[in-house]
C-alpha cells in the first residue's frame, strides 16, 4: 500500500478492501476515490504524488480520480467536474467491495442544474481492480456529460514503457480540436509529453512494463486518453514533484470526445478493469 503520509481527517475515513489473495485497496469517500492498490505480492500499482495537497476543494493528484460531469475543459464547469472535490455517500461496503453515491444537492445544482445521480463500485480481486461507473438521469429533461476514469498507473521508469493496443486507431493531441490523425507506431511510447484522446478505441489495452505488464480492459466508455506531462509541464505543476512524471502513465477510460445524452429515466453504465 502506498507510504504517504495522508493528514488525518482523510486517513480517519478510509476504506480498505482485502482480497483473499492478499491484494488490498485504499479509498477515500473524498472524491470516491481510490487511493492505493496492491497487488498481493505487495506490487503497487497506482501512482499517488507525494505533493497531494489534501485539502477538500482541491483534486488529489494520483490514484483513479472520477471524472465526471465534465471531461477537461470541454465545457462551462471547472475542469474535470466536480465528482473529484465532491464528498460522496458510501452505501455499502464489504470484505472485497465497496459502493458509492453522488447525487444532486444545492452545490451541484448551483454550478449544473441537472437531477442526477452517479453509482460507483469499486470491487477487488485476485490481482484485479474493477470500477464501475452508473450515471442515472432523474429530471425531466434530457441531459448531458463527458466522463472518465483518471487512472494514474505506477511504472518502473517512463522511458521504458508504453501502451499497446491502439496500432491504426484515430487521436487529437492537446486537446486540439482539428481532425485526428492515426496513430502509426505500434505502441505509444513516452519521449516527452504525450496527451491524447483515441474516440471510439479498443476495450482492451495493455501497460508494457519490464515484467510488470498490465492488462486495461473497459465496458461503455468509448473513448481513451493516455497521458503523462513531460518534464516541462510536470515541473510546473505545483502537486508533483519535478521527476514525477518518470514514475505514471495515466490511460484513462472516457467519454470525452463526445457527450453522453440520456433521457429522463435513462442510465448509462461504464467500467474500467485492470488485471495482471
Amino acid at each position: 500500500m502506498t507510504s504517504l503520509q495522508i493528514p488525518a481527517d482523510f486517513s480517519a475515513n478510509l476504506i480498505y478492501l482485502n482480497s483473499p489473495d492478499g491484494g488490498r485497496v485504499a479509498i477515500s469517500p473524498y472524491g470516491a476515490h481510490v487511493l492505493s492498490w496492491a497487488t498481493a505480492d505487495g506490487d503497487e500499482r497506482l501512482f499517488l504524488s507525494p505533493r497531494t495537497a489534501w485539502r477538500k476543494g482541491e483534486a488529489i493528484r494520483g490514484g483513479v480520480p472520477v471524472i465526471f460531469p465534465q471531461f477537461s475543459t470541454t465545457g462551462p464547469l471547472m475542469r474535470h467536474g466536480f465528482a473529484r472535490t465532491s464528498d460522496w455517500q458510501v452505501l455499502e461496503v464489504t470484505p472485497v467491495s465497496a459502493r458509492f453515491q453522488l447525487a444532486d444537492n444545492d452545490s451541484t445544482r448551483a454550478a449544473w442544474p441537472q437531477d442526477f445521480s452517479v453509482e460507483y463500485l469499486v470491487r477487488l480481486a485476485a490481482d484485479r481492480l474493477e470500477m464501475e461507473l452508473v450515471v442515472s438521469n432523474r429530471g425531466a429533461a434530457a441531459m448531458n456529460f463527458t466522463a472518465a476514469l483518471h487512472t494514474y498507473l505506477r511504472v518502473s521508469d517512463i522511458g521504458d514503457v508504453a501502451v499497446s493496443g491502439l496500432q491504426g486507431c484515430r487521436f487529437s493531441e492537446n486537446g486540439v480540436i482539428a481532425p485526428p490523425e492515426r496513430d502509426r507506431d505500434a505502441q505509444v511510447s513516452f519521449l516527452g509529453e504525450v496527451d491524447r484522446l483515441y474516440p471510439r478505441s479498443p476495450s482492451e489495452l495493455r501497460l508494457v512494463d519490464a515484467g510488470r505488464d498490465l492488462r486495461i480492459s473497459s465496458r461503455g466508455f468509448p473513448d481513451t486518453v493516455v497521458w503523462n506531462p513531460g518534464p516541462e509541464r510536470c515541473a510546473a505543476l505545483k502537486d508533483m514533484l519535478p521527476d514525477g512524471f518518470r514514475y505514471f502513465v495515466c490511460v484513462e477510460a472516457a467519454a470525452a470526445a463526445q457527450a453522453i445524452v440520456l433521457a429522463p429515466g435513462q442510465s448509462w453504465r461504464s467500467a474500467q478493469v485492470l488485471s495482471r
